[in-house]
């Protein structure tokens, strides 16, 4: 290429007349350019924010007080927490909003995401990761987030994902028994679930001095779960998880839910009482030798149904009966 340009620039000098600006059109010549007036390129419009399923930054933030923060949107729940010591990030919801999300964090807190934890692997809860990662965060997770988003443990059913996720998406710090940060004035610990509750890789986040609970899916505020048992989930565990929570909380604590509105203490009372009813009643048609569908048909979860069975979720009480049931029969 500077090979050329100095070529052109040679043969201009030696040409002026060649590559001046044309003279004026003489009388006798035709003036093209009035004639033919060149066309102008459209100007193609500003880009747009995505407007496809998913592609929305969250739309709603919870002041917790101390820096921290409920974002609510589309996908799980982000915790943030912003101070001196940096910005930091529970989780950043799907690949599709993931750019979105980090800009709106961005004009938030005046800054990018340092450290970024995952509740677990779901593509609503850490689906963002990659984004996030290039932007200049470091993700914490449990060890079976890695594993499950670089598919070394292969995930079946409706969360099964064909291939691993990009590189950049795995947490590149894994623990199995927890691990504390000391960030912003906060104690920040990240606990182990007790057993695979809604996976195979829950981690409960607690802002110890703030009070303020992270539950990832472990808890889902007036919904059923959702026991992914092609990630490892289990019905107990989630009986085991929130029974842990409880140890934690007090009559103030705020509860930041995988998803739904902000939750207490006595919301959480009521999932596990919802969790221990459930399996109660339908152990009981189990000892009773009924079927997968008569079970279902006899409407073991009717009590529970007006407060965790509305529009809100997406598990409904039969495919609840249905998981303890074949949990149970195991």
């Amino acid at each position: 290429m500077r090979i050329l340009l100095s070529t052109v620039a040679i043969a201009c000098l030696a040409s002026l007349s060649a590559c001046a600006t044309p003279n004026p059109p003489t009388p006798r010549e035709p003036n093209l350019i009035a004639r033919h007036p060149p066309k102008l390129l459209p100007v193609p419009p500003r880009a747009q924010p995505p407007s496809g399923p998913n592609s929305q930054a969250f739309s709603r933030t919870v002041d917790l007080g101390s820096g921290i923060s409920m974002l609510i949107g589309q996908g799980g729940n982000l915790g943030l927490s912003v101070g001196d010591d940096g910005v930091f990030l529970i989780d950043d919801q799907y690949v599709t909003n993931a750019t979105a999300n980090l800009a709106k964090i961005e004009e938030l807190a005046k800054g990018k995401p340092k450290y970024l934890v995952n509740t677990h692997w779901h593509f609503d809860h850490a689906g963002g990761n990659e984004t996030f990662a290039k932007a200049g965060a470091t993700i914490f997770a449990s060890e079976n987030v890695r594993k499950r988003l670089s598919n070394e443990i292969i995930t079946t059913g409706r969360t099964a994902q064909p291939q691993a996720a990009p590189r950049a998406a795995w947490p590149v710090v894994t623990f199995t028994s927890g691990v504390d940060f000391h960030l912003n004035g906060q104690t920040i610990r990240a606990i182990n679930a007790p057993m695979p509750t809604h996976t195979d890789g829950d981690v409960l986040i607690y802002f110890v001095e703030a009070d303020v609970l992270h539950t990832g899916d472990t808890y889902m505020k007036d919904r059923y779960p959702f026991v992914d048992t092609g990630s490892g989930g289990t019905q107990a565990g989630f009986i085991a998880t929130l029974t842990r929570a409880l140890e934690i909380t007090g009559p103030n604590t705020r509860i930041i839910p995988g998803h739904g509105d902000l939750a207490t203490e006595a919301d959480l009372q009521g999932a596990l009482d919802m969790h221990k009813g459930a399996r109660a009643a339908v152990d009981a048609l189990v000892k009773q030798g009924k079927t997968l569908e008569e079970a279902v048909a006899a409407k073991p979860l009717q009590p529970w149904n007006a407060r965790f069975g509305g529009p809100g979720g997406f598990i409904n009480d039969d495919a609840y009966t249905t998981v303890i049931y074949n949990e149970l029969k195991k």
